[in-house]
């Protein structure tokens, strides 16, 4: 065998060797190739589902937050709608024959009290109505002055240790916060 045929045989070799040296660098590079797809793909994936989850979550947050607001709104508009009741409910009760629901109010109670006392325009009704009492001897009830009300009586004894107190404003406010809930029912078409 002569010198070629080796210098042949060890060229056959490397190259046999080369090819499978090449053949296995790119089947490693197709491999790394492939897990960097796969990898990619999962990541990919991971932040699209991320991605949708917090899409999901400021849906559900801002959908959350305009059903509050329409709330908030609607009590506000309720709120006022009652106070705009409560309000034309007090001028109508101003525009009442005062002396109608005071003589009541006074006799019913002119035996515990020996005080009363009014706002300045029913002042006269007022000491007309004790006038009234005296003179039938029912009861030593005496006008003690004026009071900020929008009307009624606020009655007092002796020593001044009881006080019934109505005025309008107080029965008004009581009637109100006693019966809210029912009112509320009737303007609104709550049951």
């Amino acid at each position: 065998m002569g010198l070629e045929n080796v210098v042949e045989d060890i060229l056959k070799s490397a190259r046999d060797e080369v090819s499978a040296i090449i053949a296995e660098q790119d089947a490693e590079v197709t491999s790394i190739i492939e897990e960097a797809k796969r990898r990619g793909e999962r990541i990919t994936g991971e932040k699209v589902a991320s991605a949708e989850h917090e899409i999901e979550r400021i849906h559900k947050q801002e959908l959350s937050s305009a059903n509050l607001e329409v709330k908030r709104m609607m009590l506000n508009t309720r709120k006022g709608i009652l106070d705009e009741t409560y309000r034309r409910a007090l001028e109508r009760i101003r525009e009442l024959d005062s002396s109608a629901l005071l003589r009541p109010l006074i006799q019913a109670h002119s035996g515990d009290a020996t005080r009363v006392y009014s706002n300045k325009a029913d002042q006269p009704t007022v000491e007309r109505l004790c006038d009234e009492l005296l003179e039938a001897r029912l009861t030593e009830l005496e006008y003690a002055g004026n009071i900020d009300c929008m009307g009624g009586i606020v009655l007092e004894n002796k020593d001044g240790s009881v006080r019934l107190d109505y005025t309008f404003d107080t029965i008004m406010d009581e009637v109100s916060e006693q019966s809210m809930k029912q009112i509320s029912g009737i303007l609104f078409e709550q049951t």
